[in-house]
């Protein structure tokens, strides 16, 4: 039984879901490994473990993320960058954490999770294991007490209707093969360490693209620091390595 921790990153008419996969008896594993470079990045820039990271403003220098004023003066862009490289080089010492990522010419998100769940039924079917999608998106409200019930009413609302495209993807499986189960969890990222740990590495995947072929996002100006981490995940990546733990597929089906 494995957990699949889902995020996603590129921009315009090309799409991907990143997913770290996760054996459910490895998990203290891969937590273990993900705090131990949070607790590097915390005691080198001063960056607390607790504090939310979006790979977008940290490689980009958006933000506060230091404890104190004084830190964060010098946690600017090569620095931010080096955190990044910093997680990422402890991620890759896993061995209980696995890296694909998904890729679609398609701007409709829901299309491209449509094709990482076909991935990872095809992945797990071959492997005979299963697998619990962990997805970045809104769960609900937390706390109601503040609320009013009409407000509190509408804030779950909101929260299934914004889920319902990918509970769909789920149930429109065939119940007696399916391999991936349930329902996916939303879950906050600002209280998933791990959920973050697929940011990192989505946007990581999104910068090698563009440094491998410019014409996927003529706007972008590629990392190249980034890509040099994703790269430092090559012993992580699902399947041939030649794939660089990237599958393209049809988003109307096929690969």
């Amino acid at each position: 039984m494995y957990l699949c921790y889902v995020d996603d990153s590129g921009s315009d008419n090309i799409r991907t879901l990143t997913g770290l996969l996760v054996p459910a008896a490895g998990w203290s594993d891969a937590m273990h490994c993900w705090l131990e470079g949070r607790r590097a990045v915390e005691a080198e820039w001063g960056v607390a473990k607790s504090t939310e990271l979006h790979a977008v403003k940290l490689v980009k220098g958006r933000g506060r993320f230091c404890v104190t004023e004084e830190q964060d003066k010098l946690f600017q862009k090569p620095a931010r960058i080096a955190a990044h490289e910093m997680l990422l080089k402890r991620l890759a010492r896993c061995e209980n954490v696995t890296v694909t990522t998904v890729a679609c010419r398609t701007s409709v998100l829901p299309d491209v999770y449509t094709c990482l769940v076909e991935h990872l039924e095809e992945w797990a079917a071959a492997e005979d294991t299963h697998v619990m999608v962990v997805l970045d998106g809104n769960p609900g409200p937390a706390d109601t007490d503040g609320l009013t019930v009409e407000a509190a009413s509408e804030a779950w609302r909101h929260a299934v209707r914004n889920a319902a495209p990918y509970r769909g993807v789920h149930r429109g499986l065939p119940l007696a093969s399916r391999r991936v189960l349930e329902d996916p969890v939303m879950q906050d990222s600002a209280h998933s360490q791990l959920i973050q740990a697929a940011d990192m590495v989505a946007y990581a995947a999104y910068h090698h693209l563009a440094c491998s072929d410019p014409t996927l996002w003529p706007k972008l100006k590629p990392i190249g620091p980034m890509s040099r981490s994703y790269r430092r995940l090559s012993s992580r990546w699902l399947g041939d390595p030649a794939g660089e733990g990237i599958v393209w597929r049809d988003p109307a089906g096929g690969s």
